[in-house]
């Protein structure tokens, strides 16, 4: 076995940006910018009213003798544009995002003045600048919207469209393949029969292949037969990045995804880790024609796959995807009662967090069994006990890894 760390090392020693494309900005939710993006104008174009109001010349809000009667020359909606200077003792009436004219410095809102025999009525002084937003205000002309390694979201994209980009370059999104193996599982709605159990790996493995930020091409649930699995393997590594079975990685007479691996010419980087739960977790790298392709061999309890795969497979894919931030985030917190284990392997614990003064308290989950999914639903993150630990006070402060499921 290796150690964790040696682990994540070669995983993440693998992944490599896989390559860029270029997408209309509105497909871009969730995609990583390739590419420095400055605004070739400012944003918002021009000077726009704040309010539904009057635009006026504030000067003329500051007469001795208030109200102030002022001329109403026009209405100005949104998308229209008044021509015409206005002068003193004019106003134009003009709706929330429209131009404020020329001459105006000021907009008064429609609930501070009065509309009688085409004039406006102000009783009150106004600031020059007041209800009125100077165009660049939000963006200037030539500064940048968008930095390389960015993850796109609906601000960026609203930024991205306000300041008229159509494409942006993204890199591309890792292909995913799922290969569930068991001739024990079933479709979950069917009957279950004697010695079946309910497929549940390719629903969680669908739902964080999906949350990570990878396409899924297909989900498959394979027999436990060296020649189906054979032919599975290679027309997922035909048409996908990233290939992650379920099952079948460990030592028994129907775990046979490390010969399948070895049949397709994968090459091993490692197999079993010093860890609880995920022991038995693979890894390798494949040749598919001029590509290269991975394979994470997934153990087959449902607490194992979905912890080995927020531990190596999303901060994996991650980095395919072209992202910075691919380690798990991690922070330190206090034990709110004792963990036991056995010294050799590190393990990860499903822990409940809290933040209490402005520090992190973690309580352990009651089930910390690969095979127990119930907890999995509380798990807030996972706490990492050290290998050579067998035992930790209540008190104690450890690393955790809040979850992304």
């Amino acid at each position: 076995m290796i150690s964790y760390e040696e682990a994540r090392r070669l995983v993440m020693e693998q992944a490599k940006i896989l390559g860029r494309e270029k997408v209309n900005f509105e497909r871009a939710c969730g995609r990583v910018s390739a590419e420095e993006i400055r605004s070739k104008i400012p944003v918002p174009p021009f000077r726009n009213s704040a309010v539904d109001g009057y635009a006026v010349r504030s000067e003329d809000t500051k007469a001795a003798d208030l109200p102030a009667r002022l001329k109403l020359l026009a209405e100005q909606p949104a998308g229209e544009y008044f021509r015409k200077n206005l002068r003193s003792g004019q106003s134009v009436k003009v709706m929330t995002g429209a131009p404020v004219p020329s001459g105006a410095d000021a907009v008064i809102p429609v609930e501070e003045a009065k509309e009688e025999n085409g004039y406006v009525l102000v009783s009150r002084a106004f600031r020059p600048g007041e209800n009125v937003r100077e165009a660049g205000e939000d963006v200037g002309r030539g500064q940048v919207i968008i930095r390389p390694g960015m993850v796109l979201k609906a601000p960026h994209l609203g930024l991205l469209a306000a300041c008229g980009v159509g494409k942006i370059t993204v890199y591309r999104r890792p292909r995913v393949a799922v290969l569930v193996t068991g001739n024990e599982l079933c479709e979950p709605g069917e009957k279950l029969r004697p010695g079946k159990i309910y497929d549940a790996n390719s629903t969680i493995l669908r739902a964080l292949v999906e949350s990570s930020g990878a396409e899924l091409i297909f989900i498959k649930r394979v027999k436990d037969d060296f020649n189906a699995l054979v032919r599975e393997l290679k027309t997922a590594l035909n048409r996908v990045d990233v290939v992650l079975t379920s099952g079948g990685v460990s030592v028994g007479d129907f775990d046979l995804v490390k010969e399948t691996a070895r049949k397709v010419g994968a090459r091993e980087i490692f197999w079993q880790v010093a860890q609880k739960p995920a022991k038995p977790l693979a890894f390798y790298r494949a040749k598919a024609g001029r590509r290269t392709a991975w394979i994470f061999g997934l153990p087959g309890n449902p607490g194992a796959v979905m912890i080995s795969f927020e531990e190596y497979v999303r901060p994996f894919i991650k980095k395919l995807s072209g992202r910075f931030d691919f380690w798990p985030r991690e922070i330190a917190a206090v034990l709110t009662a004792p963990v036991r284990k056995k010294r050799g392997r590190l393990n990860f614990i499903r822990v409940r967090l809290e933040e209490s003064q402005g520090a992190w308290k973690v309580s352990p989950a009651d089930r910390q069994e690969s095979g127990i999914i119930s907890t999995l639903t509380e798990t807030d993150g996972l706490a990492l006990i050290p290998a050579e630990a067998d035992f930790l006070p209540e008190g104690t402060k450890v690393k955790v890894h809040p979850v992304e499921w």
